[in-house]
């Protein structure tokens, strides 16, 4: 009887409902008043104006001033392009100007789409309900559970409104999204979006009105956000960059574009300049991805470069590497390693390259770069013993081995001239290898069982002559394929898809092209071609270790044009002699 004293209105309150914002119950107003419209209005048009207030008056958020300018320019244009130095919170501020506008702006289908489905899931999975959902007047707004499905990622508010992560699809083809309708998109981490989708696919999205402004006559146009960090110059990402800049500098009142440097970050209080700059020391890092990770430049070959990027870029499309060959893998391998020993800072690497062989009919191959490894401050033995793993173990198929002779390399390959014995962590079982030998060193011959699986290189300028610009031939008829940039992968390592040494490997390749632009081809005094570097503080380990696997490829495919050549003569004239 008892219960039946109190209102049902009192009863939720005592039990907590009313305050529970998983409880429908919650959507009731607990005290109703009644609306003057009219100051309604010029509050809601006033914060719509001043998004950035509105985060910061009515929810309760903390910002830093150049944050606040980034939300108020996201509100008042139609293209907005952030360019932000990595961990400065992009994505979060994003997600705040969403949440933002779907308060604002009832009924409003806010979308996200990145060049990987996660990326975009991300913004909701840890941006919203991760952080800025535990503020209780967000939480208020949301009409909760929060989705994240891989297929169903979706943030729904009680007034109708929502935020929704999409997928591509494979192959970031895009058919997967086609169907959706948005009045606002968020393209996070740009430069990984292939500039066709974001054309034909993502902005025709958002040419749809609210049906609030079409029942009024309102003119409203839709918003597409690009956020990202820079890149290249030879990305599609620089050239939309360039177009929002001219626009906006022309003065049309629908584009806006920003870099935010990791100076932005330092002067807000969010990083340590020291510690940014210590990113320089790391073996992974160089100056142009310094750049373009950190200070927001957009970074191209020097005029001088005999291997710009506009050149090497355009064969980046393997998207998978190989720690080891496939099982009943029938490709053969070539393995190259350029030998360094030094354990100084400015020392050259050892850098070891694994090359995947597919025949073609005229007998070329197209070359396929699955692996690279560098390392610093190994000794022989120990560079001998991983390439032996690499040869035995990881890619049994190996038809060569080349190696760097020169310098610290000279007394490499004998080290390969006697058993190689692998225990197997596994099991325990124990395996013996034959001696490695040169394969023009006709006294080893002599060894027992001895397999000459070793080319030793020393480079003149000669061999560099044939080098370099087969390496640049092979380039200009994409016969040479190489792994697709480490942005692509990254939210495969983040979400552990994808294991550290794998993602290694794809960091490698970006150093490579790096080292590739840094090439320039001059004349000696001597009136000879040379191939230096532009700039001598940047290394060529990588340019080299591939190269010199390239001309013994190149040298491969010459015997077989021979041969084939030598096989057409004698099939004609033995055609002759028959019809004589």
């Amino acid at each position: 009887m008892a219960f039946k004293n109190y209102s049902k209105k009192s009863r939720n309150k005592n039990d907590g409902n009313s305050d529970n914002f998983e409880n429908s119950i919650s959507y009731d107003p607990i005290k109703r008043e009644s609306i003057d419209y009219e100051n309604w209005e010029t509050y809601i048009a006033y914060y719509r104006h001043h998004i950035d207030e509105f985060a910061v008056n009515v929810l309760g958020l903390k910002l830093y001033p150049f944050q606040r300018l980034i939300l108020r320019a996201m509100a008042r244009y139609q293209y907005s392009m952030l360019i932000c130095c990595r961990g400065i919170g992009k994505s979060w501020l994003s997600a705040v100007f969403f949440i933002c506008a779907a308060i604002l702006y009832p009924g409003i289908k806010l979308g996200i789409a990145s060049g990987k489905g996660q990326q975009a899931r991300n913004v909701i999975i840890q941006k919203i309900k991760g952080e800025l959902a535990k503020h209780e007047d967000i939480a208020r707004e949301i009409n909760f559970p929060i989705k994240t499905g891989s297929d169903d990622c979706v943030v729904n508010f009680k007034n109708g409104s929502e935020i929704r992560a999409i997928v591509l699809g494979n192959g970031q083809s895009g058919d997967s999204a086609r169907s959706w309708r948005f009045h606002y998109l968020l393209c996070d981490e740009a430069r990984i979006i292939p500039d066709d989708i974001i054309e034909t696919i993502l902005i025709p999205m958002t040419k749809t009105k609210r049906p609030i402004a079409i029942t009024h006559s309102e003119y409203e146009k839709g918003k597409v956000i690009f956020i990202s960090s820079a890149y290249l110059k030879t990305s599609s990402l620089y050239k939309r960059f360039m177009h929002h800049y001219k626009k906006m500098v022309s003065g049309d009142p629908n584009y806006f574009v920003c870099t935010l440097p990791y100076q932005v970050g330092v002067d807000a209080g969010i990083f340590d300049e020291d510690d940014i700059l210590s990113e320089l020391e790391k073996p992974t890092m160089n100056k142009e991805k310094f750049d373009y990770e950190y200070r927001g430049v957009f970074v191209g070959s020097s005029g001088e470069s005999y291997y710009p990027y506009e050149l090497t870029q355009e064969v980046r499309t393997l998207e998978k590497c190989e720690l080891e060959q496939p099982k009943k893998s029938k490709s053969e391998y070539i393995i190259v390693h350029d030998v360094a020993t030094s354990t100084a800072l400015d020392a050259d690497q050892a850098v070891t390259t694994v090359i995947k062989l597919k025949p073609k009919v005229n007998g070329t191959f197209t070359k396929e770069v699955v692996y690279m490894k560098a390392n610093k401050g190994l000794t022989l033995q120990k560079q001998r013993d991983f390439l032996r793993y690499l040869v035995h173990i990881r890619f049994p198929n190996t038809i060569k081995l080349v190696i760097d002779s020169r310098g610290n390399g000279e007394n490499l390959p004998h080290l390969f001239y006697e058993t190689w014995e692998y225990v197997d962590e596994k099991n325990g079982q124990r395996f013996e290898f034959p001696p490695l030998i040169k394969d023009d060193d006709q006294d080893a011959f002599t060894l027992k069982n001895s397999n000459p699986l070793i080319r030793a290189v020393t480079a003149t300028n000669q061999y560099n002559n044939i080098m370099y610009p087969y390496m640049k031939s092979c380039f200009e008829d994409g016969t040479l394929r190489l792994l697709v940039p480490s942005e692509q992968m990254d939210i495969l390592f983040k979400t552990d898809a994808m294991t550290a040494e794998e993602f290694a490997v794809y960091i490698e390749t970006d150093l490579l092209l790096q080292e590739l632009s840094n090439i320039k081809q001059m004349e000696s005094n001597a009136k000879n071609i040379i191939y230096e570097r532009i700039v001598n503080t940047t290394k060529r380990d990588r340019v080299t270790s591939l190269g010199y696997g390239l001309h013994f490829i190149y040298e491969m495919e010459m015997d077989n044009k021979l041969r084939a050549n030598q096989n057409d003569e004698f099939n004609y004239l033995d055609y002759l002699y028959i019809s004589q």
